[in-house]
């Protein structure tokens, strides 16, 4: 019998042996046993080499195992570098029984196992080319899928996503602490889904938990989702059912909510130390999406799209793939390449860096070009940016770690050699780089993207599934250089690099030979002027038609600016900081970068603050007006203090955050996170480094440095702000809209009305 549905998750039957695909037919979703798939390893190792093993004898010796189900001689690429495939031995093992029979095998004289890390389900979505959430067809027996295939296509940017029954729920703890602890008992459980809010309350703790899988059982929602269900939550909820004698049962196949506590991770990721909780709870048949801490790295704020665009793109299970850093979902995607290249996955990298002498590192680790701004206020400029440029110079040069080439006579007598500049080695296109290749469809499908937004059609799902996509893109170079990337490859990195800097300097050129001047550069943005008299967007746009032809990465223009401001430094005020600015577009829009009202650090106060005055300058059309209207940004500001001092303002709008950069006991300073953690600690919360915290300022000149701040889950009736400390932060954030320049003469002119404290 043939039907369809949409494929929502799969996962492994350990007593049947088998996988369990859960499917949505006619807005049902089931659990379907599906017998038509075994994950395999490979396994390179001596025996197939030596003359005393011959293959029967090989494959009988395997096949003895008990959990391999069949293993058969195979010829694959064991390394990104080969040539030619050699041979390798391909074992197939029941789906629950992978990790097991991999790790048998690794005691193989000579052995090393290869995809042992890509789990059953992740194989059987890259062997079928399936993806969860993905439209598919199937032919049942009984309760059994006997085939099944997709009917969408992974590449297509524009599909449909099924609809999910969903289910929000919060748990409220009767204690008398500040911190609820394991043995506290449930006041209360309030449910959200499509109906409204139910609210399950009972004097017996057992009840409100029977009467809680009552409610589950009754929506049967595809899709429950919890704020720190990994981290805590699932873990308290298991203590107290097992407490009151009920069994919870979230996943649909009736498996009982067990958590084992694991211990957390707290990890470095692009500059900024991350925590990730060492309990993940996945359930079968349910997708269990984490809003707290610990997950929703793709969770939109209005569904599952990042979720559904990430599942498509690393053909991983959505709750795995929730969880997963941008940098895993780049490596599933090389993985999924990998496999269709008959490259075979490593265990572990195998790219050493080549052996560099100082100098050649001095004059190769260079990073991207920038163009350092002087601190100003700049009339008449334009914005123009390059769509991916790292990916794309990734994908149109064939960057991979294969691709580097150091010889010194070109087998092909150079014409597949790509010069890198300041480089001592080449890019060869003779073959397709894995990097280069999994890249490509992510390059193209962005763009893609980008028109079906320019369209408006379903613009908003469509933005989010573009902004899950650019963050994917925007990892693929730090990636490609990071240690552990089984693909990577530091002088890959080093060229992408290299290329990115003489396109900027190609960039510079073109726009010197139609007239302009380039005021500011950073990596793949430039900021230019006119030579004389104002920018016309229309010699703008063929600027930007120009570069793209030039240098092969499409560059857009982003608007021109009445004008623009580039603060100065506030320790060195000659000198401006690369990543902010501010501006008004000719048709009024305002854009901020890395002021405060930007910044995650920034209370909502003194964010508002500065956004008022902004405003306030923004009426300006040049800059002379801008001059003018500085006093009254100014009188806003000093509205804002006023509003302090008369202490009229909510707490609410002075919740400072700040993240752990280590464990609260690791601290030496007194620096008001540690301060906090200190605090939070003491009244029994347990604390990493990579977590934020959360405090108002309440003595910021205080001699006692616990008496600085105050952690926000502590506040009481009796808490107060200082007013000075929060006003020195409006004042600051005045100060950092005007370059430094311009505050001088204002005070002098002056000095009753502009107070300015410059550093």
């Amino acid at each position: 019998m043939s039907k369809t549905g949409w494929l929502l998750d799969a996962n492994v039957n350990h007593e049947q042996e088998a996988l369990t695909l859960w499917i949505k037919t006619e807005g049902r979703t089931r659990g379907y046993t599906y017998r038509g798939f075994n994950p395999s390893v490979f396994v390179s190792t001596d025996i197939i080499r030596s003359r005393n093993w011959t293959e029967a004898d090989i494959l009988r010796a395997v096949l003895e195992h008990p959990k391999a189900v069949d293993a058969i001689i195979v010829h694959k690429f064991t390394s990104v570098y080969d040539e030619e495939k050699t041979p390798v031995l391909q074992v197939f093992t029941t789906p629950d029984a992978l990790q097991d029979v991999a790790k048998d095998l690794e005691r193989l004289p000579g052995a090393t196992v290869f995809h042992a890390d890509i789990d059953p389900v992740q194989q059987f979505f890259i062997a079928n080319e399936l993806f969860a959430f993905g439209h598919v067809e199937f032919d049942v027996r009984g309760e059994e899928v006997i085939s099944i295939r997709c009917l969408d296509k992974r590449e297509d940017p524009e599909y449909d996503i099924p609809e999910l029954e969903m289910l929000d729920f919060e748990v409220l703890i009767a204690t008398e602490q500040i911190f609820p602890k394991m043995e506290d008992r449930i006041q209360h459980i309030e449910v959200y889904c499509r109906e409204g809010t139910v609210y399950i309350e009972n004097e017996d703790e057992g009840e409100i938990l029977r009467r809680f899988q009552e409610i589950i059982d009754e929506i049967d929602p595809d899709v429950i989702i919890s704020r720190g269900g990994d981290d805590s939550l699932f873990r308290y909820l298991s203590i107290r059912s097992k407490i009151n004698g009920v069994q919870l049962r979230l996943s649909r196949d009736g498996t009982p909510l067990n958590v084992v506590y694991r211990e957390p991770q707290s990890f470095w990721q692009y500059n900024r130390i991350m925590f990730r909780s060492g309990t993940q709870v996945i359930l079968n048949g349910r997708i269990h999406i984490d809003r707290g801490k610990t997950g929703m790295h793709f969770y939109a704020p209005m569904g599952l799209e990042g979720v559904v665009e990430s599942c498509r793109l690393s053909l991983g299970r959505p709750q795995r793939v929730s969880r997963m850093s941008i940098g895993a979902v780049n490596a599933a995607v090389q993985f999924y390449n990998a496999y269709k290249m008959d490259i075979l996955i490593p265990p572990v990298k195998r790219n050493p860096e080549f052996l560099k002498s100082i100098t050649e590192l001095t004059s190769i680790d260079r990073g991207g070009l920038i163009f350092q701004p002087k601190p100003d206020i700049y009339e008449d400029i334009a914005e123009c940016d390059f769509s991916s440029m790292y990916p794309t110079l990734m994908v149109t040069r064939n960057i991979s770690p294969e691709t580097i080439c150091t010889r010194t006579k070109c087998p092909y007598d150079y014409q597949y050699c790509i010069e890198i500049p300041q480089q001592s080695f080449k890019i060869c296109t003779h073959r397709r780089g894995i990097v280069s290749k999994s890249l490509e469809m992510l390059v193209n499908r962005r763009t893609d993207l980008k028109k079906l937004i320019e369209e408006g059609q379903d613009a908003k799902k469509y933005e989010f599934i573009q902004n899950t996509l650019k963050g994917v893109l925007v990892s693929c170079f730090g990636y490609l250089g990071f240690k552990n990337a089984k693909f990577g490859r530091v002088e890959a990195h080093t060229a992408v690099t290299a290329l990115a800097r003489e396109v900027m300097l190609e960039t510079q050129e073109i726009g010197e030979e139609m007239g302009f001047e380039m005021l500011h550069g950073i990596v793949d943005s430039v900021w230019l002027r006119a030579s004389e008299g104002p920018v016309e967007y229309e010699a703008i746009v063929k600027f930007c038609e120009r570069v793209s032809k030039r240098v092969s990465i499409k560059m857009s223009p982003k608007g021109v600016y009445k004008w623009m401001v580039i603060p100065s430094s506030r320790l060195h005020p000659s000198i401006a900081p690369l990543n902010r600015y501010y501006g008004v577009y000719r048709n009024g829009e305002v854009k901020t970068r890395g002021i405060e009202t930007r910044r995650r650090d920034t209370c909502l106060y003194v964010g508002d603050c500065q956004m008022a005055m902004i405003k306030t300058l923004a009426q300006a059309n040049d800059k002379t007006g801008f001059l003018q209207r500085i006093p009254e940004a100014y009188e806003v500001c000093q509205g804002y203090m006023e509003k302090l001092y008369d202490h009229d303002v909510d707490l609410r709008d002075l919740i400072l955050n700040a993240n752990l950069t280590r464990n609260p006991h690791e601290y030496r300073a007194v620096s008001r996170a540690a301060v906090v953690a200190q605090q939070l600690v003491k009244a029994g919360q347990e604390l990493h480094a990579g977590q934020r915290v959360r405090y108002i300022m309440v003595d910021a000149d205080s001699e006692n440095p616990l008496r600085r701040v105050k952690a926000l889950e502590l506040f009481d009736e009796s808490t107060r702000y200082d007013p000075k400390a929060y006003a020195e932060l409006c004042q600051r954030a005045f100060e950092n809209l005007i370059p430094a320049q311009y505050l001088g003469p204002l005070r002098e002119r002056d000095q009753d009305q502009l107070l300015l404290t410059t550093q």
